[in-house]
């Protein structure tokens, strides 16, 4: 099994990069991993710890942890015994006298699940159509008839034998809650089966030619009408028209959360060493203390009780007394800061009964000179604007330092399925980056020929991310994102090694609902 930390940087939205991160776990081991990520911002955005202070970084990016989905081709959700539809089938098997509320629970897990299972199995299937053939041929045409007629096939099963489990769950009296459960499934199942079919319909003009187009396009229309249709007759409110779009996104928003909720993990985030800063504090407390009591018990020798040399002694002791405590403070809380993290956040099952492990995390900015010299490396590699180095810029740290228990990989199942990595989403807010820009578009003056046009010349400000990852083997792996952005937000994104040279994108998936190919859940 692999112990390489996967990576993964997309463009959430406008405004937001999502950074996805999976630990692999490894057997009968506790795993460690350190991801280091150096952020090279141009000083004209004006972002330096006064600014933009790490209180306001951390309320800028969000968290996600969840299992990694299990992988299944659509051949395997329907022949595998580990299958989600399969366990389904499997526990209704000879239940006349009812379910326990066991076996109630594997069965809402299992339900759920196979949503998140159907939508990247399909995913994974019908990717080759995200790339257009050059040029179009027979055989591209077959294959793309294929590969969507093998998918309408294998979903028709799937759907088949899902739906027919409801009949077998009201003839064992199961709970409204599990019914409820299953319902709600179906339905967003079936709004995922429409919006994969709408897409590959978008795509069908690339691969086929008039006639066999006109005619795919009708059978993608029927079968996605059927889908229409079978919401409708169930009562399923996710039918979207004119009428109801608001209310349709909401609820496919709020199916989704549903039916993935069953992958997330619990976390619960603490700051660190809190109980070693009050240690730290006390003491300096007590040495200061200790100074003005000495103060006050010298001058009362020296010159007596209630005398103004006693009294100027007392308000000098407690002037020092106070000084001390505050620079013993900062002096304190910079010692921490080297030696500890900002926060900690520990990974639970979603019942919060059994500890997975725990993520470290820190945040600070850094002098050019601290910088490590294999970054530094890695952000000088590749295209670059030569003005970035001549020190305008400001380096923001964020380190990360996971530890996953040994006898995490044994709790990370699901219902007989084993989970074999942990996905860990960060979404960054990139807006504070962005109040400094100018307009992002400016008209300039040219020569062309002999005359002077005008024309609009694009305003763009680029932020480079390294990432660094050592693993436990002591490994240590650069990666560094180039991100172009203007006063609307994020343009694009392009990565590269740490020699300077792209990286070949991620293999494009067919998405749902989106104008471009990126990677999906």
């Amino acid at each position: 099994m692999s112990s390489a930390v996967l990576r993964r940087v997309v463009v959430h939205d406008r405004y937001q990069l999502e950074l996805k991160l999976g630990y692999p776990l490894r057997k009968g081991q506790a795993t460690r991993y350190r991801i280091d990520t150096y952020l090279f911002a141009p000083h004209s955005l004006g972002i330096n710890p006064t600014s933009y202070p790490q209180s306001e970084f951390y309320r800028d990016i969000q968290h996600y942890v969840r299992m990694k989905t299990p992988s299944f081709t659509l051949a395997g959700l329907l022949d595998s015994a580990t299958s989600p539809l399969a366990r389904s089938e499997a526990l209704m098997r000879n239940r006349q006298d009812g379910l326990t509320p066991d076996v109630e629970e594997s069965l809402r897990n299992s339900l759920r699940i196979l949503r998140a299972v159907l939508k990247s199995a399909v995913q994974n299937h019908l990717t080759p159509l995200a790339i257009a053939p050059a040029p179009m041929t027979i055989e591209t045409e077959e294959y793309f008839i294929d590969l969507v007629a093998s998918a309408i096939e294998s979903v028709d099963q799937i759907e088949r034998r899902y739906r027919a489990l409801y009949e077998q769950l009201i003839a064992a009296n199961a709970s409204p809650e599990l019914l409820r459960a299953f319902r709600l499934t179906d339905e967003s199942i079936s709004i995922l089966i429409e919006d994969l079919l709408l897409r590959v319909h978008q795509l069908a003009h690339a691969w086929l030619s008039p006639p066999l187009l006109v005619k795919w396009q009708m059978t993608l229309v029927a079968r996605i009408r059927a889908e229409i249709d079978y919401r409708t007759a169930q009562g399923y409110p996710s039918v979207l028209r004119k009428a109801t779009r608001e209310n349709y996104m909401r609820r496919v928003s709020a199916l989704k959360k549903f039916t993935s909720s069953v992958l997330w993990l619990s976390t619960n985030t603490r700051r660190e060493g809190t109980t070693l800063e009050h240690i730290l504090f006390a003491g300096v407390a007590g040495v200061s203390m200790v100074f003005a009591t000495l103060v006050a018990f010298y001058a009362q020798a020296a010159y007596g009780e209630f005398t103004m040399p006693v009294f100027v002694a007392l308000v000098v002791g407690y002037m020092f007394k106070d000084r001390i405590k505050e620079t013993g403070k900062s002096l304190s809380s910079h010692l921490l800061n080297q030696r500890l993290y900002d926060y900690r956040t520990f990974i639970e099952t979603q019942d919060g009964r059994r500890q997975l492990g725990y993520v470290r995390e820190k945040v600070n900015y850094l002098p050019l000179s601290a910088v490590p010299e294999e970054v530094m490396a890695a952000r000088k590699a590749g295209p670059h604007d030569d003005l970035s180095f001549a020190g305008i810029e400001t380096t923001l740290l964020y380190a990360k330092s996971v530890i996953l228990r040994k006898d995490a990989f044994d709790h990370m199942t699901r219902d007989g399925m084993e989970v074999t990595a942990i996905n860990d989403i960060m979404r960054f807010d990139l807006r504070p980056f962005l109040r400094k820009m100018d307009e992002p578009y400016e008209q300039r003056l040219m020569l062309k020929g002999q005359q002077v046009r005008s024309v609009r010349c694009h305003r763009t400000y680029q932020l480079n991310l390294v990432s660094v990852f050592t693993g436990e083997d002591g490994a240590v792996t650069c990666e560094r994102t180039l991100l172009t952005l203007d006063r609307e937000g994020i343009q694009r994104i392009e990565q590269f090694n740490a020699a300077g040279e792209p990286e070949p994108p991620h293999r494009p998936r067919l998405m749902l609902q989106a104008a471009d190919f990126t990677e999906g859940e």
